[in-house]
């Protein structure tokens, strides 16, 4: 691990850092066995200062929670050092610590390949009474990766796809273990513009946008195909977006509700 060991003040907190801090300042107790204590006590006692680092969080203006290495924070205490060198994380950074320690598994639905996907249904099947026992990983896998997950902002779909995995403790038991990264918001639309008096580039501006972020379902229809058939219909009498239906381009009822945020008369 690479850090910088400066002795700062406890208001300067800088992530990552290894710093000198007051054990008075942190809170948290270890549950290691007492012997345990005892025998880092010893080397502390001797040697007047801790070589691994405790990991604490910030907790608010010089207060920190001790989150791993504790049982240095108990000896250092049991010795009466006034202080202990910690390095202070937040909670991304103490979720990777737990994934690089091995006590957890965190894998992106969002993006890991099918045999990603095989090797951790695998993994989640194996432990202790996991509601996926009995579950051919291999087939759910497949059907889960042959899916465009990008767009997923929970793991509901996966309900659909009559893969064995179903709602409650089985779809709880993915969230163990997966995580989703969905996309960033779409950036803000074109402005409103009436269909009738739209030009061919202006309404395609609008369906490619609605196309290209996969919004109100327009992620099905062919921005350029519709625009071009939009743009030579004879508009000028139009009341209502009816007539868009009728073109057999994969506008529908439903999708003329994401239309009219687009487009007016």
């Amino acid at each position: 691990m690479t850090a910088t060991q400066t002795e700062v003040s406890p208001l300067d907190v800088t992530l990552g850092q290894i710093r000198r801090l007051p054990c008075k300042f942190i809170k948290g107790q270890s549950e290691a066995q007492p012997i345990i204590i005892k025998a880092i006590a010893q080397e502390l006692s001797t040697t007047g200062k801790n070589i691994l680092p405790v990991i604490v969080r910030l907790l608010g203006e010089d207060k920190y929670q001790a989150i791993l290495n504790t049982q240095i924070l108990d000896a250092a205490r049991q010795v009466k050092l006034d202080f202990v060198w910690c390095i202070v994380v937040n909670q991304p950074m103490q979720q990777q610590i737990e994934v690089e320690l091995g006590q957890v598994l965190r894998v992106n639905l969002t993006t890991a390949p099918e045999q990603a996907l095989v090797e951790t249904l695998a993994y989640i099947q194996a432990q202790p009474n996991s509601p996926l026992k009995g579950l051919d990983a291999t087939i759910t896998a497949s059907k889960i990766a042959a899916e465009d997950r990008s767009t997923w902002q929970d793991f509901t779909p996966i309900i659909k796809l009559k893969c064995g995995i179903t709602k409650g403790k089985k779809l709880d038991a993915l969230a163990t273990v997966f995580y989703l990264t969905p996309p960033p918001p779409p950036p803000a639309p074109p402005t409103s513009i009436s269909i009738k008096q739209a030009s061919r580039a202006e309404i395609f501006e609008r369906l490619d946008y609605l196309n290209t972020y996969k919004i109100g379902g327009f992620d099905t229809i062919d921005p350029e195909t519709v625009s071009d058939l939009i743009a030579s219909a004879s508009r000028s009498k139009w009341k209502s977006f009816t007539p868009i239906t009728k073109m057999a381009c994969g506008i529908d009822t439903a999708k003329v509700k994401t239309l009219k945020t687009l487009f007016t008369f």
